[in-house]
């Protein structure tokens, strides 16, 4: 719980960047029956564990002012980056951001994205980036106010929200396009982050045979609801639950790779390309699907070719040669001048002495 990175994490949050980006770019004749929009789900499981670690050890520390500086250290990491994302957006004309920005930079896309027609092109990614504001916002004030042994029980309630929101914006505002855009529709995945984080907290190791179980079990159910859902026969009921049962997998996940995960996948994940993917991967969610409208101004011939496989892959390429030399630099000249001030503050905030094992 004390260290500060994990590269196993690091590792799958290349992955699951990488898995958004080829969802956001392929052809239709090249969509495959996976759930890759799990790299999306993976973002806001960590976000639920990690904001909620880092609130119950600075309050186990008696630091001060921890809801003023959770906002403020994750307002630099989190916006700063993302507004730059915007200007970008509003200089290759994003249409819909063009259209709406109010929606997009006061953090609120995902309640205008839910009520589209369609996924708008080149911003339809930026509802998760909504709802993890807005839980910044929010939850650390929870955290704080609810005494240690109600932590749980609020975990627990809030990731049920999830569930029911589905079902009720199905049966009661079906006219919503994109209702599991609503921010209550993910907190399951946000509250079973954060319960996992309680369970840590107290005292329960991340190589718990238990958690292990109910993952896999977890992880097992999912796959059946989503292939059943895939082939048109979705059960009814439990299918409001799919997502959450994903979101127990996912924590068991986070959970053995803080433990440490077998030497082979380890490897994988933390090889020096994957790391180097994962250094970038949040310049590279903000702007990946952006990448391809800017190309439209650069080399407009790229979309006057015919659509072959032999083209398509031409433009797979350009699109991630791009989307890295871009995010690189997004990465070099923002994110890390920003850390850099983010850990200049921290220290010159008055240190406090952690307590011995």
């Amino acid at each position: 719980m004390a260290a500060k990175r994990n590269t196993q994490l690091d590792g799958w949050r290349a992955l699951a960047v990488l898995g958004v980006m080829w969802l956001h770019w392929i052809p239709d004749e090249w969509e495959v029956p996976l759930p890759l929009e799990t790299g999306l789900y993976f973002f806001l499981t960590l976000t639920g564990f990690f904001i909620t670690r880092v609130v119950l050890r600075d309050r186990a520390l008696g630091k001060p002012g921890i809801y003023s500086t959770i906002v403020r250290r994750r307002a630099l990491r989190i916006l700063i980056p993302c507004f730059a994302a915007f200007a970008f957006a509003w200089l290759v004309r994003a249409p819909d951001f063009v259209a709406h920005p109010w929606w997009y930079l006061l953090q609120l896309a995902n309640f205008h994205i839910a009520g589209l027609p369609g996924w708008p092109s080149g911003t339809s990614h930026y509802w998760t980036l909504a709802i993890q504001s807005q839980f910044y916002l929010i939850w650390p004030l929870v955290v704080l106010a609810l005494p240690r042994r109600w932590l749980a029980p609020a975990c627990l309630f809030t990731a049920l929200l999830a569930p029911l929101s589905r079902m009720l914006l199905e049966r009661q505002w079906s006219h919503l396009p994109q209702g599991g855009a609503i921010t209550t529709c993910c907190l399951d995945y946000l509250g079973l982050g954060a319960f996992l984080a309680v369970l840590m907290q107290g005292g329960m190791p991340a190589d718990d045979r238990r958690l292990r179980t109910v993952a896999w079990i977890s992880a097992a159910i999912y796959g059946v609801l989503y292939a059943l859902e895939e082939a048109g026969h979705p059960l009814a009921g439990v299918r409001y639950f799919k997502q959450t049962f994903l979101t127990i997998a996912l924590c068991g996940l986070i959970a053995a790779s803080l433990s440490g995960l077998p030497q082979w996948l380890a490897g994988l994940l933390q090889h020096p390309i994957t790391q180097h993917i994962a250094k970038i991967s949040y310049s590279l969610y903000l702007l990946h699907s952006l990448v391809p409208l800017a190309l439209g101004w650069v080399i407009p011939w790229l979309w006057q070719l015919p659509e072959t496989h032999a083209t398509s892959a031409l433009k797979m390429v350009i699109f991630g040669l791009s989307s890295w030399g871009l995010c690189w630099l997004s990465w070099r000249y923002i994110e890390v001048p920003v850390e850099r001030w983010r850990n200049r503050a921290k220290t010159a905030t008055p240190a406090v002495a952690e307590p011995t094992a």
